[in-house]
């Protein structure tokens, strides 16, 4: 692959405004919608700013400046670990300088890093979300079922804390040739591939695309390939080159400082019509124990011809409807974060068949009136800060 320059566009004074411009659109309220002082005062003085920038992007290069330690914030993730939730150390950079000097180094790379990236490979990605992830599964199952008669779902244990910068640096290499571009995004992982800087998700897609080329070689018998992020949604008609890609994949992530977790799974999930005819001929507790299974994954199960939601978003929406008529049925309040959440959660059941659920546990005009809760809301903080003018 041919490799490229890039460190003279980085440093372009359009980049540059064009970075601080991204930034500044993003932060202009705080959390109490109150405005941002930082962004008035970066806006109103923009040349200025552009050229701080620009000398301070120079400093990293030259050693003589560091990027500021990112805050730490601890968040609750309800929906992860299917359901279950966890704890996630989410690092939130400074606005000035850190994430200015982010979005100006990206900006010229992510044109070249997505050539290098494989179709399939989804999240933080432009034009590629769940939506563009859940139609591909949708496809493959309902069109391709020998080649769907197999799956494998893997993750990639601690991804972004076990990644160590130097792999990193080793993949951008294969991209990039000037030394400047490289000393700087090595001066942006002081601390790590951090989660929740701007960064990071390109970085990893950059340094696991090898991975996604090897999964495609024909040694392996893949059919269809998806990864979102660090997780694995792998299909092939044949289930040893499936274990024996499982071993090649956990041997390349070892050379990478990476493992993957201990919950992989490789899995029938069709039978061939002799195979099935010779299933229903097997005793009951036989046919139990070998019954095949659908594939999970972005929220969903995918069958032949239908999807499904996964078992623990099922339960949020059943449970987020029962407290709104609860509250509804009793004349209580109905907030504006209940509001925007259940209208959030019913918006998982477009891609999905939701007839039986509707049926059994949605009353008509719930949108409706939801919408309604959202829209006075966002009247009443209108007219308590009015809208924002640009300097």
């Amino acid at each position: 692959m041919k490799r490229v320059r890039v460190y003279q566009q980085i440093r372009s004074k359009d980049n540059l405004r064009l970075a601080i411009q991204e930034v500044c659109s993003s932060h202009r309220r705080n959390g109490d919608h109150t405005l941002n002082k930082k962004v008035l005062e970066i806006e109103a003085n923009l040349d200025e700013y552009v050229e701080k920038l620009d000398q301070f992007i120079q400093d990293l290069v030259s050693g003589d400046a560091h990027m500021n330690k990112p805050i730490k914030r601890r968040r609750w993730d309800r929906n992860a670990d299917n359901g279950k939730g966890k704890w996630r150390d989410i690092n939130e950079p400074l606005l000035w300088p850190d994430q200015c000097v982010h979005h100006a180094v990206l900006q010229p790379m992510i044109p070249h890093i997505m050539r290098s990236m494989d179709r399939y490979c989804i999240a933080s990605v432009p034009g590629r979300g769940n939506s563009y992830g859940v139609k591909a599964l949708k496809k493959w199952m309902g069109s391709d079922p020998s080649g769907t008669k197999y799956g494998l779902e893997c993750d990639i244990y601690h991804c972004f804390e076990e990644l160590d910068p130097p792999y990193v640096i080793n993949a951008l290499k294969r991209l990039f040739k000037d030394q400047e571009t490289l000393w700087l995004c090595d001066a942006m992982m002081e601390y790590g591939v951090l989660i929740g800087a701007f960064f990071s998700a390109w970085f990893l897609h950059l340094t696991l695309a090898p991975l996604d080329l090897m999964i495609h070689q024909k040694e392996y018998g893949v059919s269809h390939y998806l990864r979102q992020m660090d997780n694995f949604t792998i299909f092939a008609s044949n289930k040893r080159k499936l274990r024996k890609l499982l071993k090649d994949i956990q041997k390349w992530l070892a050379s990478v400082g990476l493992k993957l977790k201990d919950s992989w799974q490789i899995f029938r999930i069709g039978f061939a019509p002799v195979v099935e005819k010779a299933h229903e001929l097997l005793p009951k507790k036989k046919q139990r124990h070998r019954r095949p299974r659908i594939p999970s994954a972005l929220g969903y199960r995918f069958g032949r011809g239908f999807t499904i939601l996964r078992k623990h978003n099922l339960f949020r929406i059943k449970q987020s409807l029962h407290l709104y008529y609860y509250r509804k049925d009793r004349n209580r309040v109905i907030s504006f974060k209940r509001a925007s959440g259940l209208i959030s959660r019913l918006g998982q059941l477009r891609k999905c068949n939701n007839h039986q659920l509707l049926e059994r546990h949605y009353q008509p005009k719930t949108m409706f009136e939801l919408k309604k809760v959202v829209r006075r809301e966002c009247r009443r903080l209108q007219a308590l800060y009015p809208p924002y003018v640009a300097a």
